[in-house]
């Protein structure tokens, strides 16, 4: 173990030390080792300055709202990620842990304020609940088989769409090789929590859920195929749905095609709390392709696609419409982009945070998706996608594209909503310039505008056509 003065000499010596005493060290190199770990402190700072108009399509409405990690946001928020954090690492173990913050930025945040009212009105004592541990990762390496455990990022299928699952989500892991074949199994923990009804009986599964996952990656010469199952024991919305899929990526000569395809089939029972109806069968799909084009340092094309299924009935006892466990679409390397407008929560889309589709629209609750938020009889979608990114010198480089956003079925959400709805529901275009001054601070802009389809008005009212305009400065600070 290390003990605590090896510690206090580290933090004493980097407030007293000069500073040519850390350039010695490295660019963002600091670290307290003893015999038998070694850790190393990091840290980052992203300031997001939004500028917004009309993002609920209604010039008349005002400029509407949008939600991230940090809440809701509207007018010109800004949203700060603040991140402190420790990796260590020893013979056959390791651990990572991270503090972070997120928020919108005011009084209050700053002083950490969410308590009672303490000196004035309006002002706020300091809590500390802003800021917490947000990431753990611990792990020991038996050498045929490594263990882990916390809350960190584990994924099923970014490497491609992320239609599937990525989040920070409690977990156990197991991670190894077999032959050629990597693999890692997972047991999410996404919700567990107790319940007790109106007359006190206690129900200690009621709203838990569960999700069991294997995933295996053969590496054929630079190309990944990657089988996936996943059984999501959802009893929050007494769901029961098994995923099976694959995922392909890599490089090909100079191209550099990403592929998935998912089926999701299962069950869900009727809950009158809900007012669902009884015995509900899960057949649903998603698929997810693209290829990019490595023409340069300066120039990659890139086009695809996805695809999830609809539901075209809200009156039978089928479900159609695809639930992932999680989207995770933002981050996803091909048409990913952090502050793009589509990859936020935006009411009058029916979006979701991290997520690129539309699953909130609708009336009946579904089986999965970010806080088990997805209907049963969402509309699915269909969007398609052409885009280029590259470095126009060693600090500046570009990301554009543009988004076809249509939805798959709209039976079901006109059973619902009770009137015809079209299906087209509009283009976005997203440009991201980022200038890197050096490994520590980088500044950049990312303008998203999204021109609404028929489906809009035919969801929100005859009103809501107005184009949607997003700027988002980002300021990113880390070592």
């Amino acid at each position: 173990m290390i003990k605590k003065y090896v510690l206090v000499a580290a933090a004493a010596g980097l407030l007293l030390a000069p500073a040519g005493a850390f350039a010695k060290m490295g660019s963002g190199q600091m670290s307290a080792k003893s015999k038998d770990i070694d850790v190393e402190f990091f840290g980052s700072q992203k300031m997001y300055p939004h500028f917004m108009k009309d993002v609920n399509f209604n010039d008349d409405a005002g400029d509407g709202i949008l939600g991230d990690e940090n809440g809701m946001m509207g007018n010109n928020a800004v949203r700060s990620e603040t991140r402190i954090g420790w990796k260590g690492t020893g013979e056959n173990w390791s651990f990572l842990t991270t503090l972070e913050a997120d928020v919108t930025m005011n009084k209050n945040n700053g002083d950490r304020g969410e308590g009672d009212v303490t000196y004035a009105p309006g002002y706020k004592g300091a809590s500390g609940s802003s800021f917490g541990l947000e990431k753990l990762d611990f792990r020991y390496d038996f050498g045929f088989v490594e263990l882990s455990t916390g809350w960190n990022g584990r994924f099923l299928d970014i490497n491609s769409g992320g239609l599937l699952y990525g989040d920070d989500h409690p977990f156990f892991g197991a991670t190894g090789k077999v032959g050629s074949m990597s693999f890692e199994a997972l047991i999410l923990m996404v919700q567990d929590d107790i319940t007790k009804d109106a007359v006190g009986a206690i129900d200690a599964d009621d709203l838990d859920w569960r999700v069991y996952s294997l995933r295996g990656a053969f590496d054929l010469d630079g190309f990944t195929l990657a089988p996936i199952y996943a059984f999501s024991n959802n009893q929050d919305q007494e769901a029961q749905t098994h995923y099976l899929g694959l995922e392909g990526y890599g490089k090909v000569g100079m191209f550099t095609p990403r592929f998935e395809v998912i089926y999701a089939t299962g069950d869900m029972d009727k809950d009158t709390s809900k007012g669902i109806m009884d015995d509900y069968d899960i057949e649903a799909w998603a698929v997810y392709g693209s290829v990019e084009f490595d023409l340069g340092k300066a120039l990659n094309p890139y086009i695809g696609f996805s695809w999830l299924s609809g539901d075209d009935d809200g009156d039978d006892d089928d479900i159609e419409a695809f639930n992932g466990i999680t989207n995770i679409a933002r981050y996803t390397p091909t048409f990913g982009m952090e502050n793009a407008l589509i990859y936020r929560s935006v009411p009058s889309l029916g979006s979701v945070v991290y997520s690129n589709n539309f699953n909130m629209l609708g009336g009946q609750q579904g089986y999965g998706g970010i806080a088990n938020t997805s209907k049963g009889d969402a509309p699915g979608m269909l969007m398609l996608g052409m885009g280029s990114k590259g470095q126009i010198n060693e600090k500046l480089s570009y990301k554009a594209q543009l988004m076809y956003f249509e939805l798959d079925d709209t039976g079901a959400l006109e059973d619902f909503y009770g009137r015809s709805i079209d299906d087209e529901m509009g283009y976005e275009f997203d440009l991201q310039l980022t200038y890197v001054f050096n490994n520590h601070f980088s500044i950049g802009n990312v303008i998203s505008i999204f021109d609404p389809g028929d489906a809009i008005k035919d969801l929100r009212g005859d009103d809501y056509d107005d184009t949607a305009f997003l700027d988002v400065i980002e300021m990113t600070w880390k070592f």
